[in-house]
């Protein structure tokens, strides 16, 4: 039996707590020290340049909260302001976004590498021209790797960046959330932990799995009925022999953006000739995915769509050079 103070049913905060969120999605206490300083960080001295204005949500629109809240979510994503993108329904904001260097997606010496019997070996096809990754060729375990990105939550992510994930505003709101205090602002020391170090859902953890993230543990359920209560039991979605999503060995085709298909010879050369890429401009390489490759796949895929070359080029050449010069 769960208590109130290890769940998270009733929401994360105190209902008598008031809150500040400032545009870039920094929650902070409403106190009157906080307003004074958000307003001199935003350079705004002068009371005139405030304009307050309440927004109304009519009943028609309650109906469709859920999508205000995905739209929301979709600001908090890919812009800096996403509450005035959100509120004043700006629609061009995406196309001012800036465009990242390849060196931005680069993770350096990461504290606990893996070992080498569990960094996975994978077939790099690319274009000698631009040095674009056409696609991957790797087993199953490198495609359960790329599928297991649809399992991480958001706080996860940032947890796993050190609150440097590229995703401006969620690392301001997983920031802020770690400086709440939990006696004052928040319903238990249990939500604060459950937010600052949120973990994959119970059952979706690889059992290879090279990212530093954990899984959720058991809990036990009781459904009770009229007159008895029967225990639940989860069942385990994954492959019992490869404690992944997808049943090998066989081989796996994943593409520069992401999409994970079987591979063949047939498959292999009818991409090449969608893309329309000749075979005399094509080359491969082989590496090995450890964690800090993992990291800079998955940092890459937050905001690009070239993510296999953004998270992996950097890679390629440190291991050429590496195997080749020293």
């Amino acid at each position: 039996m769960r208590t109130r103070q290890s769940t998270t049913d009733n929401g994360f905060v105190n209902e008598s707590s008031t809150f500040i969120i400032s545009d870039d999605l920094f929650v902070r206490p409403n106190h009157l020290g906080t307003s004074l300083n958000l307003l001199q960080n935003l350079g705004i001295n002068d009371f005139d340049d405030i304009d307050k204005q309440i927004v109304n949500i009519s009943k028609k629109e309650a109906c469709f909260l859920s999508f205000y809240i995905i739209d929301l979510l979709k600001f908090s994503l890919l812009s800096k302001s996403p509450l005035s993108d959100f509120i004043f329904k700006k629609e061009h904001f995406v196309g001012n976004l800036d465009p990242r260097n390849r060196l931005e997606f680069w993770i350096g010496e990461v504290e606990e590498p893996c070992n080498e019997s569990d960094e996975m070996v994978v077939k790099v096809v690319r274009r000698k021209s631009n040095e674009q990754i056409l696609f991957v060729e790797g087993d199953e375990n490198f495609s359960d790797f790329i599928l297991s990105f649809l399992t991480i939550p958001l706080g996860g992510v940032v947890l796993m960046f050190e609150g440097l994930s590229f995703l401006c505003c969620m690392d301001n709101l997983y920031n802020s959330m770690t400086e709440l205090n939990p006696d004052r602002c928040l319903r238990s020391q249990y939500v604060k932990d459950r937010l600052c170090e949120p973990q994959v859902g119970m059952h979706l953890e690889l059992r290879n799995q090279i990212l530093p993230i954990g899984e959720t543990n058991s809990s036990g359920y009781i459904i009770h009925c009229k007159d008895h209560k029967k225990e639940v039991i989860f069942v385990d979605p994954k492959s019992p022999i490869s404690g992944g999503f997808l049943r090998g060995p066989t081989s796996f085709m994943v593409t520069d953006d992401l999409v994970v298909s079987p591979m063949s010879l047939i498959s292999g050369l009818a991409y090449l000739e969608r893309m329309k890429v000749p075979l005399n401009d094509v080359e491969e390489r082989v590496i090995r995915i450890g964690v800090k490759e993992g990291l800079s796949i998955l940092k890459a895929s937050l905001t690009s769509t070239s993510s296999l070359t953004n998270g992996l080029s950097l890679s390629i050449m440190e291991q050429f050079l590496y195997q080749n010069y020293l």
